[in-house]
Order: structure tokens, then C-alpha cells, then sequence
């Protein structure tokens, strides 16, 4: 019974609220979940998953710095206005995960290769996490009252 209300209700859940995320991405890693069920705790997990699922570990987790080359074309073409110009589309916090996806004052160059400067952790997983921990306390206290009543 406990188990089963954490795959239909908790799950779900959570799945949902990660696919929030992700909704304007053109690139959208699909999600998985995963519960654990020890003695002392409950949790569920959620990871991405599909071909899609590297952008979302770089965006969330971020990147150091590193080399970007041109592979199918002699050069990269991309909108540029300089360091700290673009505005990222997904951002944490209100409102909730929407940024322009815009470079401000840019203009289109054409490098054969660039030194990317990494990109900041968004670290969305924290951030739902404390979004949904009341949720969370509830719904399992509401689970736990429900199972104990069947027995």
C-alpha cells in the first residue's frame, strides 16, 4: 500500500514539476523517479533521462570552462554582446523558470573557436526540493495515516 501511493502519487509529482522546467527548452531531457524505502527514511528521486539528458546536467549542475571548436563548418555562428550579455531562458526562482533566452545588444559572430567561460550550477533539483517540502510532509503523513487505517 505505502509503496504504491509513493508510484502514484508522489512520483508523478514530481516528474511533473521537473518537466516545468523544461517546457520552453527545444532540448528536453524526459524524467525518470525512483523511491527508497529504508527503516529510517522515504525518498524519491528523479533524474533525467533520453538523449536530451545532458543539457539538463549542464544547465543544473553546470560546466567549467572549456573549448568549443567548429566540427561540421569552418566556423561557429552565434549571437554575442559581450560577457554577461545573454539572459538565460531557464533561471531558478519567481518567476518560475522564465528568463528572455536573450543576448543583450547583440551581434552575430563567426569564430572558428571560443574559450567558454563554464556556466553557474541552477541547481533546479535544490530548488524544487525546498519548494515541495511542505508538499512532501503532508502528502506522506496523509500516505502513512491511509496505510496504517488498511491494516
Amino acid at each position: 500500500m505505502l509503496a504504491d501511493a509513493i508510484d502514484a502519487e508522489v512520483k508523478p509529482h514530481y516528474v511533473r514539476r521537473f518537466k516545468e522546467v523544461v517546457a520552453d527548452w527545444d532540448h528536453k531531457p524526459e524524467f525518470k523517479s525512483r523511491k527508497f524505502i529504508k527503516p529510517d527514511s522515504i525518498s524519491v528521486n528523479v533524474f533525467p533521462a533520453g538523449p536530451n539528458k545532458k543539457y539538463w546536467i549542464w544547465v543544473s549542475g553546470g560546466t567549467r570552462p572549456h573549448i568549443i571548436e567548429a566540427k561540421n563548418s569552418p566556423t561557429l555562428a552565434f549571437m554575442w554582446g559581450g560577457p554577461g550579455s545573454y539572459q538565460a531562458k531557464t533561471k531558478p526562482g519567481k518567476p518560475r523558470y522564465k528568463g528572455p533566452g536573450t543576448v543583450l545588444g547583440g551581434k552575430m559572430v563567426f569564430p572558428r573557436r571560443v574559450k567558454h567561460p563554464g556556466s553557474k550550477a541552477r541547481e533546479f533539483e535544490g530548488v524544487i526540493a525546498k519548494e515541495e517540502k511542505p508538499w512532501f510532509s503532508r502528502t506522506m503523513e496523509n500516505i502513512w495515516r491511509r496505510t496504517i487505517r488498511a491494516l
